[in-house]
């Protein structure tokens, strides 16, 4: 089976699913800092660079649509179109939003971060 990148109105569908599915609270965060999605570039570890729809912006953070993993992530920025931190976690819409909530509460994104296998020798 080949792999294809999801259209936009692929990702609109997964918006409006998305929101319809999050709390009171997680829909207010949202329309506060959600955008209209924007073709980015992440770079899996060890890969090449591939598109991502980044569909919210929070500060020097984004709310992207992983779809070679088909799930949203929540990653820094520090160049405007380039996602720094390649996720695949595959949170939904509602769980990326309340991992925003939470680092608004605390101050800190204190993870889940996940990646693919680093090469190398696992550290004792």
């Amino acid at each position: 089976m080949d792999w294809a990148a999801i259209s936009e109105d692929q990702i609109w569908d997964k918006i409006i699913d998305g929101r319809d599915r999050m709390s009171g609270g997680q829909r207010r965060i949202w329309d506060a800092v959600s955008i209209i999605p924007e073709k980015w570039r992440v770079k899996p570890s060890g890969g090449h660079e591939v598109g991502c729809w980044v569909v919210a912006l929070v500060g020097r953070s984004a709310i992207y649509y992983n779809d070679l993993e088909e799930g949203f992530e929540y990653s820094p920025w520090s160049r405007y179109g380039t996602v720094d931190l390649y996720q695949c976690n595959k949170y939904t819409l509602a769980e990326s939003v309340q991992r925003v909530i939470d680092v608004l509460k605390t101050g800190s994104d204190i993870g889940p971060y996940s990646s693919g296998a680093i090469p190398g020798e696992y550290p004792s």
